[in-house]
Formats: structure tokens, sequence, C-alpha cells
């Protein structure tokens, strides 16, 4: 158990210009550079709660004692910055937006509502071996979809705006998590009619505009212009 404990510790090794780059050390700093099978796994593990993390979404097999912390590092990453990327060797990078990331994804346990409800947003996960599905909703959530009935036919769906209808399960906070037992089905997309939409110049819409009529207005005596203009005077 120490053994694990000392390799998943991090350490700040430096702060560097630019965008405010932290750097991290990991493991005891008293053993050698040797990558080791429990260090690749405590690697996997780090890794995929990172990926959690940009998704807003909490792994089933991830455990309360290390959701909790994660939410602290959740909440560490939106007190830091609105934009963080963990990167870190072949691994690539991890983009995490601080606007669209929740702490209470991994506090509490979430509640199946009983109430059937209704999701709509982008297709953007698609999983046939498990029935489980996401998308993301036009304000940037996530949705999890478990149990779609009809799989093959919705995953032809990916990429496009569908709505899903199933079982509600949300967060102690109310907000939608999850969809259990669902059924997909594709609808417009809301943005549709704007996208490509021609922007007018201005000269193109004065052009366009009625301008004054010369022979327009109303006619006047010569008394009656007269007495306006004393009033304009006055």
């Amino acid at each position: 158990m120490q053994f694990v404990e000392e390799l998943a510790q991090l350490r700040l090794r430096a702060v560097e210009a630019g965008s405010t780059v932290l750097r991290f050390s990991r493991g005891p700093i008293d053993k050698l550079d040797i990558d080791l099978p429990h260090q690749a796994a405590v690697d996997d593990r780090f890794w995929g709660l990172m990926r959690a993390i940009g998704e807003d979404h909490r792994p089933d097999e991830v455990s309360d004692r290390i959701a909790e912390s994660v939410a602290k590092l959740v909440n560490a990453f939106q007190s830091a910055a609105p934009a963080v990327i963990v990167a870190g060797g072949t691994r690539g990078e991890v983009q995490i937006n601080s606007a669209t990331t929740h702490a209470e994804t991994w506090l509490s346990k979430r509640v199946n509502s009983g109430v059937v409800m209704t999701a709509a947003g982008r297709l953007e996960k698609v999983d046939l071996r498990s029935h489980e599905f996401r998308l993301r909703d036009d304000v940037d959530n996530t949705v999890d979809l478990r149990r779609v009935k009809n799989d093959a036919g919705a995953a032809q769906l990916v990429g496009q705006w569908v709505m899903a209808h199933g079982t509600g399960i949300l967060h102690a906070s109310g907000r939608l998590l999850a969809l259990d037992s669902v059924q997909v089905e594709h609808v417009d997309d809301p943005a549709a009619e704007y996208l490509g939409s021609r922007v007018v110049p201005l000269a193109e819409i004065l052009a366009s505009a009625p301008g004054p009529d010369p022979d327009g207005g109303i006619d006047l005596t010569d008394e009656e212009f007269e007495a306006f203009l004393e009033a304009a005077r006055s």
C-alpha cells in the first residue's frame, strides 16, 4: 500500500512562462526512473481519470474515495484557469474546460428518478457492445445514454442531432446525468437554419432602402409656410 501511495504522489516541479505552465513530477524522489508494471497501471488510471474530467463523466468503476479526490482536483482546475491542458509524454493532451466540468459529478451517487425524461443534443459517442451512447446538448452538457434499445439504427446518427427518451438518472442537485433504457430518434439541428446564412453588407442594405421622395410631403400655402417659419424661429 505504501508503494502505491508513493507511486501516485504528484509534486510541483516548476512554473513556466506563457499561459502559466505548471510542471509536476510523479512518484518517489529517491527511486530510479524505471518504468514498472505497477507504474504503467497507475499511469493508465490517471489518464483515464483526466479524460473523464474533460468529459464531465464519472465512470462506474470509480470508487467514492477516488471520486472525492477527483472532485477536489476539478475545483482546483476551476479556480486556477478557465481552460486546463493536461499533457505528458506519449499520452497526448487532455483539454479541460472549467465552465463545462462539475465537481458534483464526482461527489455523490446518481439517483434513478423512475420518470421518463427527454434529452436532445448531438450524438457523440456510440458503443454497440455495451449499448451505451452519449450526447452533448446545446449548452455543452453531456448526458449518458444507457441500454439503448435501437442501438444499431441509432449508431448511424453519430455526429447528428437526436432526441433521447428514457428513465432519468439525476444528480442530487437535480441535473440530468443519464437516461436508462433509451430510445433514440433523429431530430433537426436547431441551428441548421442559421448555418450558412449570408451576411448582408451595410451598403447593400442602404442601396435597397427607399430614399426620400422629392415629390412627397405635404402641400402648404404661402401663408401656411410663413406661419411655419415664424413658429420655427420663435
